[in-house]
């Protein structure tokens, strides 16, 4: 079965928490998602109803710290799975979380806690929290995730037009979270390999799945 990553890279995000005096936290963002992006409408169509049900989010955290814990240097991946389209707000949805594997106890219980404050609805279910080698560079114009031994792998480019586009393409689908001037990218390859739903998925298929930009949420 095909499944296509919507992957959004948001540089730089700033989280101000509220209450929280000092507890700002400077991160680089990917958000990734199954079913195409920037397509026509007969694909659009067909993934609305049988796609769209997988995820990926990563943060890699430059600085800050979250309720005391020093969180800079550490990285995150958030998988997903939804028993409908995720785009669909009341789908019901489970997840699992990769943190850094030579993070803290309480680093790890920090990060959780952030993300679930401020991503509960997205994420919703958080299955289980995994300390594991994660992973986020870019080379040669093209940007790299990686969790473990092939857990989560994802590359990107920017996105190159006429010739990445499907004729008579849309635009149908925005990221999760909302940035600033977001610039569509797109996937060469992504692939998840984890136990934790009983299911699998990965494709070396190009297309106009990913975003990129900058956002600021302020609590």
């Amino acid at each position: 079965m095909r499944f296509v990553f919507v992957l959004g890279f948001c540089l730089l995000a700033c989280f101000q928490l509220p209450g929280e005096s000092g507890s700002t936290v400077t991160v680089e963002y990917l958000e990734a998602r199954s079913g195409e992006v920037y397509t026509c409408g007969c694909l659009f169509s067909s993934e609305q109803v049988s796609g769209g049900r997988e995820a990926i989010l990563a943060w890699q955290i430059q600085e800050g710290e979250y309720r005391e814990t020093p969180l800079a240097g550490l990285k995150a991946v958030a998988v997903i799975v939804g028993d409908g389209n995720l785009g669909l707000n009341t789908s019901a949805r489970r997840s699992v979380l990769y943190v850094t594997g030579e993070s803290t106890p309480d680093q790890r219980q920090a990060v959780l806690d952030l993300l679930s404050r401020n991503y509960s609805q997205v994420l919703g279910e958080i299955m289980a929290v995994h300390p594991a080698a994660v992973s986020l560079w870019k080379d040669n114009g093209e940007t790299h995730v990686r969790v473990g031994d092939d857990i989560v792998s994802v590359v990107l480019r920017a996105t190159r037009f006429p010739e990445d586009a499907h004729k008579g393409a849309s635009l149908w689908y925005g990221p999760f979270i909302p940035v600033e001037a977001p610039a569509l990218a797109t996937t060469l390859y992504h692939r998840f390999w984890g136990l934790d739903f009983r299911h699998q998925w990965w494709t070396n298929e190009p297309g106009i799945t990913a975003y990129t930009g900058d956002f600021r949420l302020a609590d």
